[in-house]
Formats: structure tokens, C-alpha cells, sequence
């Protein structure tokens, strides 16, 4: 009998079909607090779909309205995601929406992969 070996997903080009822009924003020129433009910081394409249970288990303590996952191909030193990012989907479902990064890190199904999670705040 020939041993079982697990072969981890490739991920291919057609994959990654969602174009997705990271940014943060800047504070005020002037006197008055708040913030108002913003600055991108990286723009690829991604692989956006609903997070699973256990992407659910990392978001347990926070409250949200909608989150999602996505997977990225890894940046290495060209952008490194923190929870100070945001994030916008060009896709008409997600018109509008401004999703904050929550969660980012390797992901170990795929290797060259970073997957992200990242909710639309309250």
C-alpha cells in the first residue's frame, strides 16, 4: 500500500482576482485633531472569502459587524500589515466599506501566503 502524503493547495494566478488596497490614514496639518487623508501603502490582488471558524476564534474578543478573510501573496519587506491598517475591496459588493486589519500572518496551508483578517468596525 503506498503511504498517504499530504500535498498542501497551490495557490495559482487565477486565484488571486480580487485587487485590494492597503492604507492608512494621516493626521490633520493643522491644529484640529482628527484625521483626514490617507496614505496607501501597498496594492495587490487578493483571494477575499468569508473567514471560517477558525478565523472566527481569533476575532472571539472583538466586536464586529462583518469580517473577512483574505490571502495575499507574501510581501515580505515591501509591506508588513499591522492592526493600525485599512483596507478597501474593489469589488461592488464591498463598495464602501472600510475593513481594519485585525489579524495578519503566514499562512501555513499555503507558504507563500499571508492571510488577513479583517473586520468592519462599529
Amino acid at each position: 500500500m503506498k503511504p498517504f502524503k499530504y500535498v498542501p493547495p497551490k495557490v495559482h494566478g487565477g486565484d488571486l482576482k480580487t485587487p485590494v488596497v492597503f492604507y492608512e490614514y494621516k493626521p490633520h496639518d493643522s491644529p484640529e485633531p482628527g484625521e483626514e487623508e490617507r496614505e496607501v501603502l501597498y496594492k495587490c490582488f487578493a483571494d477575499v472569502y468569508n473567514p471560517s471558524m477558525k478565523d472566527l476564534q481569533i476575532l472571539n474578543s472583538t466586536s464586529s459587524i462583518e469580517s473577512i478573510t483574505l490571502n495575499i501573496r507574501d510581501p515580505h519587506e515591501d509591506y508588513v500589515a499591522t492592526t493600525k491598517h485599512y483596507i478597501e475591496i474593489d469589488d461592488f459588493r464591498y463598495s464602501g466599506k472600510r475593513f481594519n486589519v485585525k489579524y495578519a500572518g503566514p499562512d501555513l496551508e499555503k507558504n507563500n501566503c499571508l492571510k488577513i483578517i479583517a473586520v468592519l468596525g462599529t
